[in-house]
């Protein structure tokens, strides 16, 4: 008896230590940032209740095992051979689904939000081919969130009446305590807010500090790179970022003991 108690004791104790890192990791990545430079005035226009969003649903099998625990997928898109086709890599193109597949997989496709991180150039035929397979699956134009960078492609969506997701410069996160180059980055992604127009900013995890200091007013949809592993890291971390309103989207991965 004495060696079980001793046992659980230890577990207990483990458990507490665990939790105690976790939490305390995810408060040193949550503390303030503290502006160096004005804080933008640019307010988001658009609106919508916060959600926890699953990325990497790139398989049918996928989509269904996890259609009753998320309303938010993330799809990765490719064209390849003349396709649109869902794969997070180029290698998996030779067997990958193609939209439609995965829209209507889900019991009710028109309820649920769909972020397309858009690997390759949409041309205006593609659109209406994303268009087409949405309408078939009942799945609503402003419910699919396009994420890539401002230019062509995204003004291009805008004209077709598509959300885009602008993604944050890349080194947004890495001004070197500069003032100057602090002010420099924050102009750069004005700009292009006015030039786009996106329904959020889409940026990483460490890239969120920056946006929350700099633009507090702005929606923002998240990312966080955890891997699949269980984690209380995740719950804390998702806990603390959805206390922002302007955070619309808080996406990371999912452990599952599933190959899906």
């Amino acid at each position: 008896m004495k060696t079980i108690a001793r046992l659980i004791i230890f577990l207990m104790c483990a458990a507490l230590l665990y939790s105690t890192a976790m939490y305390g990791y995810v408060w040193m990545k949550m503390r303030p940032q503290t502006p160096i430079a004005p804080v933008s005035h640019i307010v988001s226009a658009a609106q919508r209740p916060q959600m926890r969003m699953l990325h990497r649903v790139n398989s049918v099998r996928r989509a269904k095992a996890k259609d009753g625990a998320y309303s938010a997928f993330e799809l990765d898109v490719y064209r390849h051979g003349g396709k649109l086709l869902i794969a997070h890599d180029e290698k998996d193109l030779s067997s990958a689904p193609q939209p439609a597949d995965i829209f209507c997989s889900v019991k009710n496709p028109g309820e649920k939000t769909w972020w397309l991180d858009v690997k390759t150039e949409l041309s205006q035929q593609d659109i209406d081919v994303l268009k087409d397979q949405a309408a078939r699956c009942g799945v609503k134009l402003r419910s699919m969130l396009f994420e890539t960078e401002c230019g062509p492609q995204a003004l291009l969506l805008q004209k077709n009446g598509l959300p885009v997701l602008l993604s944050v410069p890349h080194g947004f996160d890495d001004d070197g305590g500069d003032p100057q180059k602090r002010m420099r980055l924050n102009a750069e992604l004005e700009e292009q807010i006015r030039r786009c127009q996106p329904f959020a900013l889409a940026g990483s995890f460490g890239k969120y500090p920056y946006l929350k200091a700099y633009f507090p007013h702005y929606n923002k949809a998240i990312y966080s790179a955890t891997t699949v592993r269980p984690s209380l890291k995740k719950k804390f971390l998702a806990d603390a970022i959805l206390k922002d309103p302007s955070v619309l989207i808080w996406m990371q991965d999912e452990y599952t003991a599933l190959p899906f």
